[in-house]
């Protein structure tokens, strides 16, 4: 069976200890040898100089492919393309292209006056600034600003349609819902690779924010495993492992061939899960 693709999502840390902890879990995460590492995008200015610093640093180390993410909100259509241009140049040739959160939470979204208006007029001029590798986000559970779960898909339709060549689902927690999903999808016309997006559980109440903002449901049977645990970080990391690594062989038994790890910057749960899915090779073990 061939060895699944991987990549890691990393996030800019607020400070320089955040930045020695990124260090040491890119390093660790090398020796699984991930297609790529993508770079979320901050909100506003200083998040978004976070992010673009972030990437210059890692894109200093030629081992390591980069993605970075690119949002339309809050930014007009000319910033969009300078920071683009400026990626470029430092050879990422990867973009997760996602439209942002609005600027007032619960609120209707509202684009930048001169920006995009959505992530398929960004998709489309992003095509047009380069031939980039560009990811998009799909959602098992409808998005919360969708109508429902033939909305998303229609829209995920529409942004393939602009050029995109990879969707990467939000997280979930039961094969079934990506399965499902995936059906759905094909069924609609849309072709291209539809990743899994995995979400190893390190703090259960920060996940429960998490599904809050972005739609996703937590099942009950996740959520009463981790009860009691939060003054027992072992058991907890165990039981988060476990998890993680029984929805990943159902995945692989199912035909998947890809993996996108949401590692919230701290690599042991995904290079445990990693390990025992026998991910590492060879020539770049991890240390």
């Amino acid at each position: 069976m061939k060895r699944p693709d991987i990549s890691f999502e990393l996030f800019p840390p607020a400070s320089a200890n955040g930045l020695d902890n990124l260090g040491q879990a890119v390093e660790r995460l090398k020796g699984f040898d991930p297609q790529y590492y993508s770079i979320t995008y901050g909100a506003g200015g200083s998040g978004q100089q976070k992010s673009n610093e972030l990437i210059a640093k890692l894109a200093e180390d030629s081992d390591l492919t980069l993605a970075a993410h690119i949002t339309l909100a809050g930014a007009s259509r000319q910033e969009i393309t300078d920071t683009v241009k400026s990626w470029k140049s430092l050879g990422i040739k990867r973009l997760v292209a996602l439209r942002g959160d609005g600027a007032v939470p619960g609120e209707a979204f509202v684009p930048h006056t001169d920006g995009f208006q959505d992530s398929v007029e960004l998709i489309a001029a992003l095509r047009e600034l380069g031939d980039f590798d560009i990811a998009v986000a799909a959602y098992p559970d409808p998005h919360p600003d969708s109508q429902s779960l033939a909305a998303d898909l229609e829209f995920l339709k529409r942004k393939q349609d602009a050029g995109a060549t990879t969707a990467i689902t939000q997280f979930f927690f039961e094969a079934e819902s990506y399965f499902n999903f995936v059906e759905a999808a094909r069924k609609a016309g849309i072709t291209i690779p539809i990743v899994p997006g995995i979400l190893p559980i390190n703090n259960i109440s920060q996940l429960k924010r998490f599904a809050d903002r972005c739609g996703a449901t937590i099942p009950e049977w996740v959520i009463k495993a981790f009860e009691g645990l939060e003054d027992n970080p072992e058991t907890s990391a165990a039981v988060a492992v476990s998890l993680c690594l029984d929805l990943c062989r159902v995945l692989i038994e199912g035909g998947v061939d890809a993996f996108h790890f949401y590692t919230l910057n701290r690599s042991p749960l995904t290079e445990a899960v990693c390990r025992l899915l026998a991910l590492q090779t060879e020539q770049k073990e991890a240390a």
